[in-house]
């Protein structure tokens, strides 16, 4: 196996994790409170239609990437010649990471395709208790998502 291989695909596959997390502290963190402290409901939410628009976009593609190069990464590792106990350890990595991955997929889709669009709309037609109640919603699988990313990143790093 050539350790060049893995570097690269290891440093791609980290890449992908980062991005999609940095992506989602921003937004969460800085993006989202400032966009309610500074702007009205229904600009707001123009706004916070066409960024997720395009943040869709690179959260979709580093699913991607990190999948493939989890599953090349994971592929190259058990082939190789590795010591028994780091394949366990591969595995025990994986049993964790993989069900993460996969809930963290579901919510960065519902979060785009179904709570983000509602948001939009009620925004749309201004402040309301639906709005607030949408965007907490929002608020909560973005918050889950982060942290659920923040887990996958650390396991990341291990393997």
């Amino acid at each position: 196996m050539s350790v060049t291989l893995v570097v690269l695909l290891k440093w791609i596959h980290l890449l992908a994790t980062v991005a999609w997390i940095g992506g989602m502290f921003t937004n969460f963190f800085i993006y989202i409170p400032s966009l309610g402290k500074t702007l009205e409901p229904p600009i707001a939410g123009r706004l916070m239609a066409a960024v997720m628009k395009r943040f869709r976009i690179l959260v979709y593609i580093s699913m991607g990437v990190f999948l493939v190069t989890g599953i090349l990464m994971a592929s190259l590792h058990l082939d190789s010649g590795a010591m028994q106990s780091a394949r366990n350890q591969m595995v025990t990595i994986l049993i964790f990471k993989v069900p993460l991955y996969i809930l963290m997929v579901i919510l960065a889709i519902a979060a785009f395709e179904f709570v983000a669009p509602r948001v939009a709309r009620l925004a749309a037609e201004g402040p309301s208790p639906r709005l607030q109640r949408a965007q907490r919603t929002q608020k909560i699988l973005a918050m889950a998502g982060f942290v659920l990313g923040v887990l996958i990143l650390a396991f990341s790093a291990m393997f």
